[in-house]
């Protein structure tokens, strides 16, 4: 009912803007680098203590996934998601009142533990709280304010002062706040905790339908619930031969979706151009359309996970991603390692890596959220969900800490190539073993991964 969906959209958005706050923290030191290395600097700091001071927030992300995703099934979704808001300002108040290069790393660290709560418990309860022929643009929510987030610290950095951009970050808690605190608690948490009435409750309000109405539904989230009761956690979800194929599934296609270059590219997106001879348009420029195809792409994903279904997509990802990254790294190669003219071609790359950019947010970006919401029970989400969330971490470290030397010892174009391939890798691996999620129920999607034993 249209009652009903639009209460999962607004749960959905408020729980999201937790997301937005997260991509904040990594864009808020993106338009004022130069100015904290400056002479005018609030915190005056060397390019050796950013080198450190920047990645720490990793570090964060890494620890509290794990904890987190065990933490949810004990005191729910929403109060997880929900502490984010004030730990988040907490951080810019340090950096506000210690203006110090010890206190931003502390403070930066900390946001880096908060995101992992965010990044845990948000996907479960989008996953949770979605009607089954929803589900797919409700989830996709989640990555599309990521982008969002980075976006406003691009647009908004250039123009505010150090302190005045920090006070800008920190107030953008404060409607997150506002508008979560007032939303109902996951149905599915409800049933684990055994308060049947407050998950009736809860559904009804997601549904727009009566008690009656909601039996049948009710009574398959107590089937799926009670099922998994009797064991919980890491060791359920790798004893299981459906969870873990669940689990290599989500790995196999975060690892593709990482390692194809997605952090990397983010982050030294205008070095890359930078490199590429006779642009007509700034460096800078382009990476701002950079982050507005990543957007709109993910946007594009919400109204197609549930249309096309996933697998659809995630083949169309995987196929024009490889395609993308594959002749990025030849025209590179051409132009650098051989006497080729290709430097009136300089448009070629740009556009390669903005659609490869609009293909991986709007297929394998999204599909790993959604995958996190579907593939496991409700006692091992939060833990598959914090996994994930640590995967993604080591991920992008590899490739963070991978990309310079590689352009180093052999060249910018070496750094697609390995893209291209891990986009091969892990499509192949999806393409024969991600089961299709589109409109089914938890219960069918498990019944779907027990066709693939291992």
């Amino acid at each position: 009912k249209s009652r009903g969906l639009l209460n999962q959209y607004i749960a959905a958005v408020a729980a999201c803007l937790s997301a937005v706050n997260s991509s904040a923290c990594f864009g808020w030191i993106t338009p004022i680098l130069d100015h904290l290395l400056g002479p005018d600097s609030e915190i005056p700091m060397t390019s050796a203590q950013t080198s450190w001071v920047i990645p720490i927030i990793e570090l964060g992300n890494f620890i509290t996934p794990l904890p987190a995703g065990i933490l949810s099934n004990y005191i729910g979704r929403k109060p997880l998601i929900l502490a984010t808001g004030p730990l988040y300002i907490v951080s810019w108040l340090l950096i506000v009142f210690y203006p110090s290069v010890t206190m931003l790393g502390a403070a930066r660290l900390l946001q880096g533990l908060t995101m992992g709560l965010t990044y845990t418990a948000a996907p479960v309860y989008l996953g949770e709280i979605a009607s089954k022929e929803n589900r797919g643009a409700i989830t996709s929510i989640f990555l599309n304010s990521w982008w969002v987030g980075y976006l406003i610290q691009y647009a908004v950095g250039p123009f505010l002062t150090f302190y005045n951009f920090t006070y800008f970050t920190l107030s953008l808690n404060i409607p997150f706040m506002i508008l979560f605190i007032w939303q109902p608690e996951s149905p599915y948490y409800h049933v684990m905790c055994g308060d049947i009435e407050k998950a009736r409750s809860s559904l009804t309000w997601f549904r727009d339908a009566t008690f009656d109405e909601l039996q049948e539904e009710l009574e398959e989230i107590k089937k799926n619930v009670e099922s998994n009761q009797r064991s919980a956690g890491f060791r359920d979800l790798i004893t299981s031969s459906e969870g873990r194929k669940g689990l290599t599934i989500l790995l196999m296609l975060t690892g593709a979706n990482i390692l194809s270059g997605t952090g990397s590219i983010t982050v030294y997106a205008t070095q890359i151009f930078d490199k590429t001879p006779n642009l007509s348009i700034p460096p800078d420029a382009v990476t701002i359309l950079l982050g507005i195809v990543m957007l709109v792409g993910g946007i594009v994903s919400s109204f197609t996970s549930d249309s096309l279904g996933r697998r659809p997509l995630l083949i169309i990802s995987c196929i024009g991603t490889f395609i993308s990254q594959f002749f990025t790294g030849t025209y590179y190669y051409l132009l650098f390692n051989t006497s080729v003219e290709v430097s009136s071609f300089s448009w070629v790359a740009p556009v390669l890596i903005l659609i490869y950019s609009g293909l991986c947010t709007s297929g394998m970006y999204p599909l790993c959220s959604v995958y996190t919401s579907e593939l496991f029970n409700s006692n091992t989400r939060g833990i598959a969900s914090s996994v994930c969330a640590i995967c993604v971490t080591l991920f992008s470290l590899i490739s963070l800490l991978l990309y310079q030397p590689v352009n180093d010892y052999l060249g910018l174009y070496a750094n697609f190539y390995i893209y291209a391939i891990t986009i091969l890798v892990g499509g192949t691996y999806c393409y024969f073993n991600a089961p299709e999620t589109k409109g089914k129920s938890f219960v069918e999607i498990r019944a779907e991964l027990l066709k693939f034993r291992q």
